[in-house]
C-alpha cells in the first residue's frame, strides 16, 4: 500500500503539527476500510460455521446409512461371540469400566449388548479394587454379582485387591465365596492377613477346580493388630489343601501350617515378607516335596545348610532366586538337568554358577549379581552356549578393585563376548539381548559390540537390543545401526533425563523481606 508519509515512515522522525494532523486524516478512511473488512469476516466466518454444522450432520446421516450395509452386520452371532472374546485384554483380568471389553462392548448398539451379556466367556476374568467407601464397596459388590453370574458354568478367573487397611471387605468376599465351586484362577492383594478371614468358611471341597492360588500384599504383609495365632490365620487359607491346586504364591507359605498338595505342584512362588525367612536347608524341604515342579520362585534367607544329599528337580524349567546370603550352599546342592530359565538376584555375586556345570539346555539367563567379577560372568557365559535371551542388570568388574568404593567397572566387559582369549565366541545362540546400568560402557562399546556380533560367522543373528544407561547419551549410535535396524534388529536405547540448567543473571538476588532472619546490629563492646 502507498503512504504519502513514506519518506518518515518506519523512522525515528518526529513529525510537525501539519504532518501529524495529515497522518491523523489519512487514517480515518483506513479505519472505515477495516471496520468494513471486520464485519465480512463476522458474516463469512458464520456462513462458514453454518456450513460446517450442515457437513457434520451429514456426515452422521451418511454413516448411519453406510452402517446399515457393513460387513459386520452380515456375520453370525457365533462369529460375532469369537470377535467379542478376541477383543479381552490379554494377561490380566477385565476390569469393570466401560473403557474396556466386556463394558464397552455393551455401549456401541443394542444388538452387541445384547450378544455380548449372552457370552459367558466375556464375563469369566474379572480385576476387583476394593474401594476404601463403605457406599462405594457395596454398589461394586452387587456389580460383581451381576458380572460373575453372565459367566454360566465357567470357570472364573478373579483377582482382587485393596490398598486400604480398613475392615475386612467382608460383603464382597462372601459374593466371590458365592461362586467357589467355579473358581479357577483366585488371587488376593491386601494388606493383612486378617483381611481374608471370611474365607475360613472355605474347605478343599469347596474349590474343585481351582489351579491357581496367589495371595499377595502390596509390598508387604503389615501385622495385624490383634494378637493371633499362626492357626487362625491358617484358617483363611485351608481351601488351599485342594487336589486340584497345581499353583501357589504365597509369602508366608512357611508359616502357615495348611495340609498342601505338595506332591502335585507345577509352580511355587514364595517371595520373602516381614518375619519370614527361607534358609537353604528350609528350600530344600520345600523342593524334595515338589517333584513336579516345573517353575519356582524363592528368597534365600541367611540359615542352617541343606543336608549333603543333592535335590535333582526332572521337571524344572523356570528358576527365579534372590539370595541375600546362602545363594551358594543352595546352587552347591541343586540339579536341574532340563533348566531353561534362571533369574538370579544376589549381593554375593555369581553363586548360581554351580547350577550351570551341569550343561542344562538354558535359553533364558538373568543376571542381578553384585559384585560380577568379568572373569566370573565369562565363565558363567561359557557354560550356557544354548543361551538365547540375556538380561545382565549388574555392571560387570575388573579385579582387583582399585577405586574408594570398592568398584572397579569393566568398560569393554561385552565385547568379550564375541572372543575371548581363547577365540571362543560366547553365547553363539544369542537372539535377544538387555542391558540395564551399565554405566561404564560407553555407546562407542556398544556399537562395536553389536557390529562385531553381525560379522561374525556361524552365530545367531542378534533380533533384540535393549539397553537402560543410568548415564547421559554420549554419541547417538541409531544412524550407525540403521543398515542393521533395515534388515530386522531392533534396537531400544534409553538414557535418563536430566533438567537442563539455565542462566540466570538474578539467582542468589536477596529481595526486601525475603529473607526471615533478622539483621543484628552488633554494638561495640559485645
Amino acid at each position: 500500500m502507498e503512504s504519502p508519509f513514506k519518506e518518515i515512515l518506519y523512522t525515528d522522525t518526529i513529525p510537525s503539527d501539519v504532518e501529524a494532523q495529515s497522518i491523523r486524516d489519512f487514517l480515518v478512511g483506513l479505519r472505515e476500510e477495516m471496520a468494513a473488512l471486520t464485519e465480512e469476516i463476522i458474516t463469512t466466518q458464520a456462513l462458514l460455521d453454518q456450513l460446517t454444522r450442515k457437513r457434520a450432520i451429514l456426515d452422521e446421516f451418511v454413516a448411519a446409512h453406510v452402517a446399515l450395509v457393513s460387513p459386520v452386520h452380515g456375520l453370525p452371532a457365533d462369529i460375532m461371540q469369537e470377535i467379542f472374546v478376541a477383543s479381552l485384554p490379554s494377561g490380566r483380568n477385565s476390569i469393570m469400566t466401560e473403557q474396556d471389553a466386556p463394558l464397552l462392548l455393551c455401549h456401541v448398539c443394542r444388538l452387541w449388548k445384547s450378544l455380548a451379556l449372552s457370552t459367558p466367556r466375556l464375563w469369566a476374568s474379572l480385576h476387583i479394587s476394593v474401594p476404601s467407601n463403605d457406599r462405594t464397596l457395596s454398589s461394586i459388590t452387587g456389580a460383581v454379582s451381576g458380572w460373575l453370574s453372565r459367566s454360566g458354568i465357567l470357570p472364573l478367573s478373579i483377582s482382587v485387591a485393596s490398598r486400604e487397611t480398613h475392615d475386612p471387605p467382608t460383603m464382597l468376599l462372601n459374593t466371590l465365596i458365592g461362586f467357589s465351586l467355579r473358581w479357577g484362577h483366585i488371587s488376593f492383594a491386601f494388606h493383612t492377613y486378617q483381611s481374608l478371614d471370611p474365607l475360613a468358611s472355605l474347605s478343599p471341597a469347596d474349590v474343585p477346580i481351582l489351579r491357581t492360588v496367589a495371595v499377595k500384599g502390596f509390598g508387604v504383609f503389615v501385622v495385624d493388630f490383634l494378637p493371633r495365632s499362626p492357626d487362625a490365620e491358617s484358617n483363611n487359607f485351608r481351601f488351599m489343601g485342594s487336589t486340584s491346586i497345581h499353583s501357589i504364591t504365597c509369602p508366608n507359605l512357611l508359616s502357615l501350617s495348611i495340609p498342601l498338595q505338595w506332591e502335585q505342584l507345577r509352580q511355587l512362588c514364595v517371595p520373602g515378607g516381614p518375619g519370614t525367612s527361607m534358609s537353604a536347608e528350609m528350600a530344600f524341604g520345600i523342593l524334595q516335596k515338589c517333584p513336579l515342579l516345573e517353575t519356582c520362585l524363592l528368597e534365600i534367607t541367611p540359615g542352617p545348610d541343606p543336608p549333603a544329599t543333592l535335590c535333582r528337580m526332572e521337571h524344572m524349567r523356570n528358576l527365579r532366586v534372590s539370595a541375600t546370603h546362602g545363594g551358594a550352599e543352595f546352587f552347591d546342592h541343586l540339579i536341574t538337568p532340563n533348566l531353561a530359565c534362571l533369574e538370579y538376584t544376589s549381593y554375593e555375586g555369581l553363586a548360581c554358577i554351580p547350577i550351570l556345570t551341569s550343561s542344562p539346555p538354558l535359553e533364558r539367563l538373568i543376571l542381578r549379581a553384585f559384585p560380577m567379577p568379568t572373569e566370573t560372568f565369562l565363565e558363567a557365559l561359557s557354560l550356557v552356549p544354548t543361551l538365547r535371551q540375556l538380561l545382565i542388570a549388574a555392571e560387570p568388574w575388573l579385579l582387583p578393585a582399585l577405586a574408594l568404593d570398592g568398584n572397579n567397572p569393566d568398560p569393554l566387559a561385552m565385547l568379550s563376548l564375541n572372543r575371548t582369549d581363547t577365540g571362543d565366541v560366547l553365547c553363539p545362540n544369542l537372539e535377544q539381548l538387555e542391558l540395564r546400568n551399565l554405566g561404564a560402557m560407553s555407546d562407542e562399546t556398544l556399537f562395536e559390540f553389536i557390529m562385531g556380533r553381525g560379522a561374525l560367522e556361524g552365530v545367531s543373528r542378534l533380533s533384540s537390543i535393549q539397553a537402560l544407561f543410568p548415564r547421559p547419551m554420549q554419541i547417538n549410535i541409531i544412524p550407525l545401526l540403521q543398515p542393521l535396524i533395515d534388515d530386522g534388529l531392533a534396537v531400544s536405547l534409553d538414557y535418563p533425563s536430566f533438567p537442563s540448567l539455565s542462566y540466570s543473571p538474578s539467582k542468589g538476588l536477596e529481595q526486601n523481606g525475603a529473607d526471615w532472619a533478622p539483621v543484628l546490629e552488633f554494638k561495640q563492646g559485645w
